[in-house]
């Protein structure tokens, strides 16, 4: 097992694609995504403050808070054009505390957004003036800028084509016929494969770190007070991709074909997933069919967290995550071994 070991270290690191993919990847990815789209996921929407006192700061205030919206200056003729042009989502007009309707909210039918404001301003109108009213609250996270989230999918997606190192050793090594002389050697399948993989998830740890550790550099918020809970999905992750890289290179003829399956099956699989998109904004086939793909399981322990929840209640996803990675290291071990008989 150590031969295979330090083999395994340096066949990997001396891989021509080894410091991009696992260094420069996750980083670049992280950065890129980040800061661009983050110019994008702003909810645009007017602002109209007729009430001429605190009532309307403190109104305001919530709002320019509130990370997801930008407040654009815009007169209230406009409002209506500018909605049905898509320049804003919505507008709030802010009236007299003590009016019927001291909040009006304009918006287009559709409007999740604009409806989840309009309930939570109505919640901060009846607390305004009590005691309490300085404690409002939007979100118990501490803001540390920009999303996540934005990046994650896309994170995930190369992390998955990672697995291209280990598949691409795992071909060649057929091709020269090396397999075949481990077999000789009396060595044991398992034995090889658990190297050849343990090595690599010691790779997957790195990419994880350069990820964590950039983001927490930038500050990027992870929409939790703990980000190192995703830290542990993502290792969680990394096992599937050794599982995954495993497969490929049992399943696989030839190294080409490795990257075929990335633009073929990763690519929109992840897309499908919610991994690079909203997945609640997609039409209900397009979920349903999204739902059987790992890179969804493992954002849907991410939400969970997201949402307030505790690693325990991300044991479902992340099970069927860890179960298909068993499945996958079996099917290459019997693949494998069968390759061996002939």
């Amino acid at each position: 097992m150590s031969n295979i070991l330090k083999n395994t270290f340096r066949l990997f690191s001396r891989h021509k694609e080894y410091a991009s993919t696992i260094i420069v990847t996750p980083i670049m990815m992280l950065l890129i995504f980040s800061f661009v789209l983050s110019f994008q996921s702003k909810v645009n929407i007017a602002v109209i403050d007729k009430s001429g006192d605190g009532f309307g700061t403190y109104i305001e205030e919530i709002l320019e808070d509130t990370e997801l919206l930008k407040i654009l200056d815009m007169k209230e003729s406009a409002i209506e054009t500018h909605i049905q042009g898509g320049k804003i989502e919505f507008a709030v007009i802010i009236g007299d505390a003590e009016s019927e309707n001291p909040i009006i909210v304009i918006k287009a039918k559709d409007s999740f957004v604009a409806t989840y404001m309009e309930v939570m301003l109505n919640g901060a109108v009846a607390k305004y003036g009590k005691e309490e009213t300085g404690n409002f609250t939007q979100n118990e996270v501490e803001e540390k800028g920009v999303p996540i989230g934005n990046s994650m999918g896309m994170v995930i997606f190369k992390m998955l084509t990672a697995a291209s190192l280990l598949a691409e050793l795992i071909i060649i090594e057929k091709k020269r016929g090396i397999i075949q002389r481990i077999f000789i050697s009396k060595t044991n399948l398992a034995t090889y494969l658990t190297g050849r993989g343990f090595v690599f998830f010691i790779h997957m740890l790195i990419y994880i770190a350069c990820y964590f550790l950039t983001a927490l550099f930038f500050r990027f918020d992870f929409g939790m007070k703990n980000p190192i809970r995703v830290a542990v999905i993502f290792m969680v992750m990394g096992v599937f991709t050794t599982a995954f890289g495993m497969f490929l290179g049992a399943v696989l003829k030839d190294e080409g074909a490795v990257w075929n399956v990335g633009v073929l099956f990763l690519l929109p699989s992840s897309i499908l997933s919610g991994a690079m998109f909203p997945f609640e904004s997609m039409p209900k086939l397009l979920r349903i069919i999204g739902s059987v793909f790992p890179q969804r399981w493992i954002t849907s322990a991410v939400e969970i967290l997201q949402n307030g929840g505790s690693l325990v209640d991300t044991v479902k996803p992340l099970g069927l995550v860890l179960i298909a990675s068993l499945s996958m290291f079996v099917f290459a071990s019997v693949k494998l071994g069968r390759g061996r008989k002939r």
